[in-house]
């Protein structure tokens, strides 16, 4: 009651004798605002901050969790409720959630792993034990997004120096202790605020490993009260708990076990509020914590939560004498930068990280060329994170730290794999398939790589990755394999037996990494094979041949997605040469072709994709001859029907992004396709050509792409095929 009444007599001194209380400026009430976590609940947040702001309520400490400690930290920081609902609602929330860099971003080495194996995701495999990240998120575009909205005040490592003094509230994951963030990093407390255990990977500050603030203190009102505050301005927009109709999924089971300890920690902080302070609860309904689409209709619903108090408002706004008018945040001048220092936790040698910044000493600063350089070192699969930060030296020179911190679950790595292919009517292959992946092996990045497959294909891979360079541009890649395949072997349509393929090679390859997307390689290889009928016409005999070839081959890809790309192109160019001076049985030359260009319009996508398979001579052993046939390959066709020397395939996508839902995008789509294949020079022509289309629904999901098609060949042939697998996989190379 002294605290209103202490409102109230001000309330009368700023009426009646306004100029004198300049003096009386520090024996003031101070007001404090308590920012609760909520995810994309936390929107409304700015909501109230608008409405202080029209009222005319001068806000002296600030403290928040989770995404009120994002929220509080940009107004702290200077940013008013526009610039803040600017920040959040133009946010690329999905590539801010992924820890994965854009895919022309990645290493071509990277790329070529994510094409050997379907399943994107890895279990760490160290000291014979299976590891897992500590997050599913570990953080690597969240801190990239927290530098940039924080920039301007990036360098201040006391909280108290803000505009507004703040705190931001963590907890820690050892003892489950509240954590008061007030100096260091503004961007590592705020990530450390928001790090819902499981979802994002805790963030290390002085020595302790911190976690969600939810956990332990979910509305920061008792931190605000430590801060010096007398008045307690509260904004609650946790979730409330669930009824039991609602409890309808382990989702939701999950959600509800999270919602106690929030509510918990909530509630013993709103009991804190006496009767001088206010508590605002926006009326958020069914927007769940994840609904960042909904931001601006969140932001709604705070600021009318907040307007419906105007006359208590109206009070506060009188607390102070004589209100100013905050600046905006601060000017970010040109940063120049005059030194760059790196902090590599790794094997690695800090040149390879320091050749793919993309930073000039002596210019200023490019945060988005930056941005591209911290994904590109993190594709080199060593780091947890790679993040930055702006610092002086003693001489007052400005520079950049790179800080590259390498994984707590690797360098080992298992990785799994399965294709199915049905076409509903007897015909089934199936292969899974298991990796096993060694980063770090020494100070140039070497990295093991071996994979085991079983099914349609038996077989066994070794390469080893090896760049010679300090910039990681040159490699040696020695590799070794086993296989048996089995695959149909047709003739004027009619599948007349079942043929297997076995033999091992060996071979080394060198090659130069011109950037992310170009790479030229060659390759001398060695081995045997051997084909034979297993089922079928037994005419066909049983050939065994020696391989022993050179072959160079140029690669660009700045494809977007493996499976469903919507930009960019992949082209890839081959000439193979062997002699029985390299160990072949026969002598001959082949060169291959094969490419895609891609462009979009809103969810529309159109492709276009070319393979070329030409033979100097009719030497090739089988093993190198190409096949075509199966969706989107002359749809209508099986998999692999036709088999020649030569070929020649042209394909016309189109697909239709169906959802929204970035786990599973899905899609519908059509192909259009002309091609064929031929057993000599002298038979190519364009009048037998085949043409084929399909229609198809099709998704990338986490454990590959699936496809349900089907089909049809200008011959009457009609096939359904369902995939799990890449259909478009190539046969050329």
């Amino acid at each position: 009651m002294r605290a209103i009444a202490r409102i109230l007599l001000l309330v009368a001194l700023v009426t009646l004798n306004g100029p004198v209380l300049g003096a009386a400026e520090p024996d003031e009430p101070r007001i404090g605002l308590a920012l609760s976590g909520g995810g994309a609940r936390g929107s409304a947040h700015i909501g109230v901050i608008r409405a202080l702001e029209e009222a005319g309520v001068k806000i002296d400490l600030v403290a928040g969790t989770s995404m009120g400690a994002i929220i509080g930290a940009l107004y702290a920081s200077g940013h008013d409720a526009d610039a803040i609902e600017e920040i959040l609602v133009t946010m690329d929330w999905e590539t801010a959630l992924t820890d994965r860099p854009a895919r022309i971003d990645r290493t071509m080495r990277l790329k070529e792993l994510e094409s050997r194996l379907l399943v994107p995701y890895r279990l760490g495999f160290n000291n014979g034990e299976i590891q897992l990240p500590l997050g599913v998120i570990e953080g690597q575009h969240l801190d990239q997004v927290f530098h940039e909205i924080l920039r301007p005040v990036i360098d201040i490592r006391d909280f108290d120096k803000l505009q507004i003094p703040f705190r931001a509230v963590a907890t820690d994951l050892v003892s489950g202790e509240q954590v008061v963030l007030s100096k260091g990093s503004l961007t590592e407390a705020v990530r450390a605020s928001m790090s819902v255990p499981g979802v994002f990977a805790p963030v290390k500050v002085d020595g302790r490993l911190l976690v969600d603030g939810g956990m332990s203190n979910n509305l920061p009102v008792s931190v605000l009260r430590e801060m010096g505050a007398d008045i307690v301005i509260a904004v609650d927009i946790s979730s409330p708990l669930l009824t039991e109709k609602q409890m309808t999924s382990v989702l939701s089971v999950t959600e509800q076990l999270t919602n106690f300890l929030t509510r918990r920690t909530t509630e013993a902080q709103i009991a804190l509020l006496g009767e001088e302070d206010l508590l605002i609860v926006p009326d958020l309904g069914n927007f769940s914590s994840a609904n960042f689409n909904a931001a601006a209709e969140i932001v709604v619903s705070g600021y009318e939560a907040a307007v419906a108090h105007q006359d208590r408002l109206a009070m506060l706004a009188n607390v102070h004498v004589a209100p100013v008018q905050r600046p905006g945040p601060p000017d970010v001048n040109d940063y120049i930068v005059q030194f760059v220092e790196i902090e590599n936790g790794s094997v690695l040698n800090d040149e390879i990280i320091r050749s793919r910044l993309d930073v000039t000493l002596g210019q200023p600063l490019d945060t988005d060329a930056l941005a591209v350089s911290l994904d590109q070192i993190y594709s080199l699969d060593q780091f947890r994170s790679v993040t930055y930060d702006l610092v002086s030296n003693e001489a007052g020179e400005n520079g950049i730290v790179i800080r590259a911190a390498p994984r707590e679950w690797g360098p080992n790595y298992l990785q799994f794999g399965i294709e199915l292919t049905s076409d509903f009517s007897g015909g089934s292959n199936f292969t899974i398939e298991t990796g096993y992946t060694r980063n770090a092996l020494n100070s140039l990045g070497g990295q093991l790589f071996l994979k085991a497959a079983v099914g349609r294909v038996d077989a066994l891979e070794f390469d080893f990755y090896q760049p010679i360079d300090t910039r990681a541009k040159w490699y040696l890649q020695p590799f070794a394999k086993v296989s048996r395949e089995s695959y149909d072997y047709w003739e004027e349509g009619d599948n007349i037996a079942e043929l297997e393929l076995k033999g091992w090679g060996v071979g080394v390859g060198i090659g130069r990494n011109f950037s992310t997307t170009d790479r030229v390689r060659m390759d001398y290889q060695f081995g045997k094979s051997n084909a034979s009928v297993m089922t079928g016409q037994p005419g066909l005999g049983q050939e065994k041949f020696d391989i022993g070839e050179v072959s160079l081959q140029y690669l660009h890809d700045s494809l977007d997605s493996n499976w469903f790309p919507t930009k960019g192109m992949e082209h890839r160019l081959q000439y193979r040469y062997a002699t029985e001076g390299l160990g072949a049985s026969a002598d001959y030359q082949q060169a291959s072709a094969l490419g895609a260009f891609v462009f979009s319009v809103g969810r529309n996508t159109g492709l276009l994709r070319y393979e070329l398979g030409y033979s100097f001579d009719d030497a090739a052993p089988i093993e190198r001859w190409y096949r075509l046939g199966g969706l989107g390959r002359l749809s209508g066709l099986a998999p692999n029907q036709l088999l020649g020397r030569q070929a020649a395939l042209t394909t016309l996508a189109y697909y239709y992004r169906l959802n929204d839902f970035q786990l599973v995008p899905a899609y519908a789509g059509a192909t259009l396709e002309a091609g064929n294949v031929w057993s000599s020079e002298d038979e190519i022509g364009f009048d037998d050509l085949r043409y084929s289309g399909s229609l198809f629904i099709g998704a990338e999901t986490p454990i590959g792409p699936i496809y349900f098609a089907v089909g049809h060949s200008d011959n009457g042939d009609t096939g359904v095929y369902f995939y799990l697998g890449d259909p478009f996989r190539d046969d050329l190379f």
